[in-house]
């Protein structure tokens, strides 16, 4: 072992060396770092100038739903609207997809891109630039248009990206006709495309929304019922919670005289199977009412269970939610 120079204690030479381990971490660090190429940007990330006018610190997803309060007819707990997918939208630019469609073929986007030109009434394709054309122009296919886009204008299209071939769209969905010429279907043959299930404009207006048809006097003698049941039904099981029993008993009053009458909204119209739905409905306000009186909150509350069920059966049959938020009988209902 050699030997310790004057004025120095082991306790010096241990702090010293850890000293110099801790500096030459540090380094090996540093060079790793250094080592590590750039983060470059996401693919995905759009251009600022790409952005439509009125989009901006706007989220993607659900842009269709803007400034909308659709009825909801009381219901609580509603399934998502059709067409949404379980993964979240990739927000891209045109010019992204076309550049690398492979990586996006099958998934749910948000592409936003200026209208390059009306193919059909239901097709479109769009640009990255508005100013000129690049050539790399994404086929956009939607279900239904309300109002045509205007070519020049940025617009985003919302659905599922793919490589366009008539037959395997067909295959994947009925809700899309193509209406495209014979020379058209063989310039974007394999090429990127979007079956969009929203298209919104520049104005924020999803111009490819599915809007109910006007309502005839069958509908609207319906509605009436629906706008007393709906919050009669949510103003009671509110009021479970609370203990609430004269809020219940009244709702359950509202309740019970709404559902005689749709008993024979329904009878009129032959449909068996919502008369028994409304009596059973009926009886279980009926049942509510006379729980309360006892002081019998556990039954209540399953009574108020029962009734919620019976109007999800006749919903779900004979009531078709649009892109609106608004209910219409169901087609065939």
């Amino acid at each position: 072992m050699g030997s310790i120079k004057p004025g120095r204690s082991w306790g010096g030479v241990a702090v010293a060396a850890a000293l110099m381990m801790f500096v030459g971490s540090l380094a090996a660090q540093n060079g790793q770092q250094q080592q590590q190429p750039p983060q470059q940007p996401p693919q995905t990330e759009q251009p600022q100038t790409a952005q439509p006018e009125g989009q901006r610190g706007r989220g993607q997803r659900g842009q269709g739903q803007q400034g909308q309060q659709p009825q909801q007819e009381g219901q609580r707990g509603q399934p998502p609207a059709p067409g949404t997918p379980s993964k979240p939208y990739i927000p891209l630019a045109a010019s992204t997809l076309f550049d690398h469609p492979d990586a996006y073929y099958g998934e749910p986007v948000t592409v936003t891109g200026a209208v390059e030109q009306k193919l059909s009434t239901l097709s479109f394709s769009i640009d990255q630039d508005k100013t000129k054309s690049t050539g790399k122009e994404v086929l956009v296919l939607a279900p239904r248009m309300n109002e045509p886009v205007e070519a020049n204008t940025y617009i985003t299209a919302i659905g599922e990206a793919v490589k366009f071939d008539p037959d395997e769209i067909a295959k994947k969905s009925k809700d899309f006709k193509l209406d495209l010429p014979p020379d058209v279907v063989a310039k974007y043959r394999g090429k990127p495309a979007i079956l969009a299930t929203a298209v919104i404009n520049q104005a924020g207006v999803d111009v490819a929304k599915r809007l109910p048809p006007p309502m005839t006097a069958d509908e609207q003698a319906l509605q009436k019922l629906m706008l007393q049941i709906g919050p009669a039904n949510t103003a009671l099981r509110a009021a479970l919670d609370k203990n609430e029993s004269k809020v219940v008993q009244d709702n359950a009053q509202v309740l019970k005289q709404a559902f005689t009458q749709t008993e024979a909204f329904w009878k009129t119209r032959g449909k068996a199977d919502a008369v028994k739905w409304a009596q059973d409905a009926r009886a279980y306000a009926e049942s509510i009412d006379r729980a309360v009186v006892a002081g019998k909150w556990d039954d209540v509350k399953t009574e108020a269970g029962s009734l919620a069920q019976q109007c999800a059966s006749c919903h779900g049959t004979y009531r078709e939610r649009f892109d609106d938020g608004q209910f219409r009988i169901k087609t065939g209902g």
